[in-house]
């Protein structure tokens, strides 16, 4: 798969979540991290998704719906755990 920098403006809450993962996994770097959640991510809607390759599940830049809904869960999830409101 072809690899890809992106740029993105994270929200504060966006950046402690990333490092507690981080500490958690005992990943080496934030990179890791996120490029883990990612596989989660698209191998979840996997089975549901196109094979178009504009998608980032086929090392695109466009996220699915399904794969957008799943992020919403991952997001809600991490805000809930960073919170303790599990």
């Amino acid at each position: 798969m072809t690899k890809r920098a992106i740029t993105m403006r994270l929200e504060d809450t966006v950046l402690n979540d990333l490092n507690y993962l981080n500490y958690l996994m005992r990943a080496k770097s934030t990179a890791q991290v996120v490029s883990e959640v990612v596989t989660l991510i698209a191998s979840a809607v996997k089975a549901a998704v196109p094979d178009d390759p504009e998608l980032l599940r086929n090392g695109g830049t466009v996220l699915s719906r399904e794969e957008q809904a799943a992020w919403t869960v991952v997001q809600r999830w991490l805000h809930d755990q960073a919170t303790g409101s599990v």
